[in-house]
């Protein structure tokens, strides 16, 4: 075990140098929720147990002081068995791993970069990509993400979209969102037992992040193979620049032939499409006006309402990748670009 213990040291720390650089993109609202759910990877806390307020302040004392004197360090080589390879190449980082662990890397919201090392639980091919689904986790930063792709392969992280659930749990015990009801509903899960005691509902929730994890996999697959939005457009994005082209990118891989949405249609998934429904919010809910009734129809039968909704959310889709491929390439100042981007949706018919 000492082996792996070395590399997750080694992670971690990049991990930090990501976590000291960025932590300043999110908002305050999704900052605290990243650091809430790290805080509870870090100290070995189930997603329904009790945070103690004054412990977590301590541990975020400890965590700003880190960061402040990894201001302006460098990622760090992966050393091992007298290799040195770079964080980024994940394949040579994986040829160090002992066998049954997986190592992800990849970058994110404001080209950040983000790792993760991890139990591996099964290893597959699909539609050319080489898939890894993630189990326990050791290492992590505040990104988090359910599932991640980039240069041919796929990641599931069960263990986070197991937490993210147990978020949506919450969320529905709170609004009592119908479609979000509906959703639990289908996948065995009554409003009354919703409110059963964590140890209770873990293995129904866990269940339910088995059952949806294909539609990760299909989200991250359309993600690759759609090619309206390229990945070096993201490159200095910031703002609602940046936020739009993830609005857009999202729903074109959602509604790519392979995405998520034919996935669920292909299935006749009405839990996935409920669940679907509960979880859009911002530009995708405002870029799908049609969803709604297509929900409603395909709860009487109707699956082709989702199909012929899915082709008119992405004509808009790739309307707006057309004009943010123009836009981006202007060089209009900050303010500017939110005019041309309102603009842009505006015309769309699209709100935010």
């Amino acid at each position: 075990m000492r082996g792996i213990e070395e590399i997750a040291e080694q992670v971690r720390y990049n991990c930090e140098i990501s976590n000291a650089r960025f932590w300043g993109i999110y908002s305050i609202c999704g900052l605290l929720m990243r650091l809430r759910s790290l805080y509870r990877f870090e100290n070995s806390l189930e997603p329904w147990e009790r945070i103690d307020n004054q412990k977590l302040m301590s541990w975020l004392d400890s965590k700003e002081r880190m960061w402040r004197e990894l201001a302006g360090a460098e990622l760090r080589r992966i050393e091992a068995a007298g290799e040195s390879v770079e964080p980024m190449d994940v394949e040579a980082v994986e040829r160090l791993l002992e066998e049954g662990y997986c190592y992800g890397a990849g970058y994110s919201t404001g080209m950040s970069p983000s790792f993760f090392l991890a139990e591996l639980r099964e290893r597959y091919r699909f539609r050319g990509f080489l898939v890894s689904v993630a189990g326990r986790e050791v290492v992590r930063d505040l990104l988090a993400s359910p599932a991640m792709s980039a240069e041919g392969r796929i990641y599931l992280r069960l263990g986070v979209f197991r937490e993210y659930l147990w978020e949506k749990v919450e969320e529905a015990r709170l609004s009592r969102k119908q479609a979000l009801l509906h959703a639990f509903e289908l996948h065995g899960i009554s409003e009354e037992e919703l409110m059963m005691p964590g140890e209770e509902l873990d293995a129904k929730v866990r269940r339910m992040a088995e059952e949806e994890s294909y539609t990760l996999l299909a989200h991250e697959l359309g993600e690759q193979l759609q090619r309206e939005i390229p990945a070096e457009l993201f490159s200095g994005a910031t703002g609602l620049l940046e936020r739009v082209l993830r609005g857009v990118s999202d729903m074109l891989a959602d509604t790519h032939p392979e995405g998520r949405l034919e996935a669920i249609v292909r299935r006749r998934s009405l839990a996935s499409l409920a669940f679907y429904v509960a979880e859009l919010t911002g530009i995708r809910k405002e870029m799908f006006p049609e969803l709604q009734e297509a929900y409603l129809r395909a709860t009487e039968g109707d699956w082709s309402a989702v199909h012929e909704a899915s082709r008119a959310a992405r004509e808009r889709a790739v309307r707006c990748a057309v004009q943010l491929r123009e836009i981006a390439s202007q060089g209009l100042s900050q303010e500017e670009l939110r005019a041309r981007l309102r603009q842009m949706l505006a015309e769309q018919g699209i709100n935010l």
